[in-house]
């Protein structure tokens, strides 16, 4: 039978600072009113059963994945965590593994989770060719032929065809300007698109001859269990670098469909409509004698500018990025200087979203810190005491069950409650309409960690 896996637990740096850490691209609604983890599900309608698509993401995003999933019925046991990111073929071994225990003539499709692709019913036929060449046991690569000489992507060379199939001659890594035009201009070269289809016997095996380190330890993992014990010991790698680059059963299918991987800036603004000026915008904007602009805007903040050409402008709540758009690619540069700086903007939003809702810091200074906080219907926070913090709570709308101490009370919109430090607590929403407060922390240490739990629904669900 034929299995999709998805690979979802890629963090999107080169599309900061819309793309965080703790909140990635493939989650988000960049085009329409899904995101692109959600529509990559989509796509996979009468190729493959609900049942047997699986997602492999960082165990952070379990929760964003499980709601996100919720609607297609995909089973919760689907989701393969990995305690950290250790790139694409180990996490693809890893399903390999597991899914080939129980068939063991399984056929995996794999996708990455943040591409954008239009003609479906293209991309559906030249996956239906690229499952029966797998069926010959090749590994089977999805080529898209290049449309600019791109630095942006891998390459692939054919060669011959054999059984109707493009044979490929080599993968090869991201060109300079220079190469990249040369392959522009040669019919033998195609984009890599990361999308794949191969048994997984076919791809242990390969594993096993090319990267026997990682082959031996997947062989230890009888179920999901066996992974966070067994991932510290595996090595990351790519499947390109690790084994399409050495393997000589690599077939070929040209997508017959439009793809990008939305990689970068740039690549979203191709596929956005432009004004008469070439300009685009997501937002509220308003440009005067400006060229080829692109505004993307998270909020309701009216973004202008006035003569300035050729640029990419992303603006969040709490980050402004302004950028020549042909270097869109190098944002990745600055996202790895936020880290070395430890600037929490590469992490997290000014919003952050929770298993139980979300909460959203509308400001913060010396010795206070004022949040709104929403909980979901029927959802509740972990049991817990601060020793460094105070918090005043304000119901805005809605209504809250809270323990504090021994004591549980109701509180209701414009009544508030007071937590002093140490004092164990839980905020509660009893009801089926979102619960909003205002939360004021006062004290000498304000940030996530202070906090002791005692007990907590999400952890033990994790379980």
């Amino acid at each position: 039978m034929t299995y999709a896996v998805i690979l979802a637990g890629g963090v999107g740096s080169r599309f900061w600072p819309f793309s965080r850490s703790f909140e990635p691209k493939q989650f988000m609604k960049v085009i329409g009113e899904a995101s692109l983890f959600q529509t990559t599900i989509q796509r996979l309608k009468g190729l493959v059963d609900k049942r047997r698509v699986y997602i492999v993401t960082n165990s952070i995003y379990f929760y964003e994945v499980k709601a996100q999933v919720a609607k297609f019925g995909i089973p919760d046991t689907n989701i393969i965590l990995e305690p950290q990111g250790k790139n694409t073929a180990p996490a693809v071994g890893l399903c390999a593994k597991l899914i080939s225990r129980i068939d063991k003539d399984a056929v995996l499709l794999v996708f990455p989770s943040d591409h954008y692709i239009k003609n479906i019913g293209n991309f559906k036929k030249t996956i239906k060719k690229a499952i029966a060449c797998a069926g010959k046991d090749f590994l089977v690569t999805i080529g898209v032929k290049p449309g600019a000489a791109s630095t942006g992507y891998g390459y692939i060379k054919v060669g011959g065809k054999e059984n109707g199939y493009n044979i490929v001659e080599n993968f090869l890594e991201k060109p300079g300007l220079k190469e990249a035009e040369k392959y522009f201009k040669d019919k033998k070269f195609f984009w890599n698109s990361g999308m794949f289809a191969w048994k997984a016997s076919v791809f242990l095996d390969e594993a096993r001859r090319y990267l026997p380190k990682l082959y031996a330890n997947l062989r230890l993992i009888n179920s999901a269990n066996d992974i966070p014990e067994i991932w510290p010991r595996i090595k990351a790698i790519s499947i390109d670098y690790g084994i399409m680059e050495h393997s000589r059963r690599i077939a070929l299918i040209p997508a017959d469909f439009y793809w990008t991987d939305l990689g970068s800036w740039g690549a979203l603004a191709e596929i956005f409509p432009k004004d008469k000026k070439g300009n685009i915008a997501n937002s509220d904007t308003l440009n005067v004698d400006s060229h080829g602009v692109c505004i993307f805007a998270r909020g309701n903040r009216l973004v202008s500018t006035i003569g300035v050409n050729n640029m990419v402008i992303a603006d969040t709540p709490d980050a402004l990025l302004v950028c020549d758009r042909n270097r869109t690619q190098d944002v990745k540069q600055l996202v790895d200087r936020l880290k070395t700086l430890k600037r929490k903007e590469h992490q997290v939003h000014l919003t952050e979203r929770r298993p139980w809702g979300s909460f959203t810091v509308l400001q913060e200074g010396p010795g206070f810190k004022i949040k709104l906080i929403e909980l979901a219907s029927k959802k509740r926070l972990s049991l817990q005491r601060h020793k460094c913090r105070a918090e005043h709570w304000v119901v805005v709308s809605g209504m809250a069950k809270i323990t504090s101490a021994d004591k549980v009370s109701f509180v209701r919109s414009n009544e508030s409650v007071y937590i002093p430090k140490y004092r164990k607590h839980r905020l509660e929403n009893p009801l089926r309409i979102p619960l909003k407060i205002v939360e004021v922390q006062t004290g000498a240490y304000l940030e996530e960690d202070d906090i002791e739990r005692f007990e907590d629904d999400f952890i033990k669900e994790r379980r």
